[in-house]
């Protein structure tokens, strides 16, 4: 389907999915070379829930302090611009996920952001806080299934158990898959080029132009499913990638070990 068609799918869909004001706010001064720390503690500081969230998170056993962090200021000193944008982004998208397509989908993203966060650090791919939002937004276009026919949507994951593609399935049932319109929202959000290739191209990162990021989303999302396919990862896709997977099943365990606080510390 022609990216047009797509943006108008978009721009014409009733309840779509939003980032909050406050969020994109946020964002923005991350992503200004001269902003602070003490302009974004003020923004956060605007909105309680996200306060909240964010704490929980910080004072969660991912990030591990030895001692309580109680303000919005102190956790932006410990943790740098660059690191909270990781914190927004998940209590931002939770809701939405939570809402239109239920628990498992934002348990299995933020499985996949942080298997990406894992391997951007051993791998020495990219920056670490980045690749989280890659793994974390991956599949969010499966937010506009939901609402754009849900009963089209439980028919795709009848077939799906029942061994048909995903991709192919969503595209007999909507003229698109969720790579396809999830690139779309994204966009509408004006987030980063990179994260619209990641979510576009998780399934075939051979066919991106920044292979090696969208290749870590592409096996952090292989080897965090809810239930895992064999064969886990495609050898021919894994043949063009610049790196190597030795033992996907020791990732799978570290990234559900790992990511098992995060998941604990946003459902409460």
């Amino acid at each position: 389907m022609a990216n047009n068609k797509l943006q108008n799918i978009i721009d014409t869909m009733p309840n779509l999915p939003t980032m909050p004001n406050i969020v994109m706010e946020a964002l923005n001064i991350i992503g200004n070379p001269k902003s602070n720390i003490n302009q974004l503690s003020n923004i956060i500081s605007k909105d309680s829930s996200l306060t909240m969230q964010i704490l929980k998170l910080v004072n969660s056993a991912y990030y591990g302090f030895p001692t309580q962090i109680t303000t919005i200021n102190k956790a932006m000193a410990l943790l740098g611009l660059n690191q909270v944008k990781s914190l927004i982004m998940s209590v931002a998208v939770q809701p939405m996920m939570m809402s239109y397509y239920g628990i498992n989908l934002w348990e299995h993203s933020i499985r996949c952001a942080v298997g990406c966060q894992i391997l951007s650090k051993s791998l020495k791919q990219g920056e670490t806080d980045e690749a989280f939002v890659m793994g974390l937004l991956h599949d969010i276009g499966k937010t506009i299934f939901e609402i754009h026919n849900k009963g089209a949507l439980s028919e795709i994951d009848r077939l799906v158990k029942l061994g048909a593609d995903r991709l192919t399935a969503e595209k007999m049932m909507f003229g698109f898959d969720h790579t396809e319109i999830g690139q779309q929202l994204v966009n509408k959000w004006r987030l980063p080029i990179l994260i619209s290739n990641c979510v576009k191209y998780h399934h075939t990162p051979q066919l991106s132009e920044n292979i090696s990021l969208v290749g870590i989303v592409y096996v952090a999302n292989k080897v965090s499913q809810e239930k895992l396919q064999y064969p886990i990862l495609d050898s021919d896709i894994v043949d063009t990638l610049d790196f190597d997977i030795p033992d996907p099943q020791k990732l799978r365990e570290e990234i559900f070990e790992t990511s098992q606080s995060i998941i604990n510390a946003l459902a409460k």
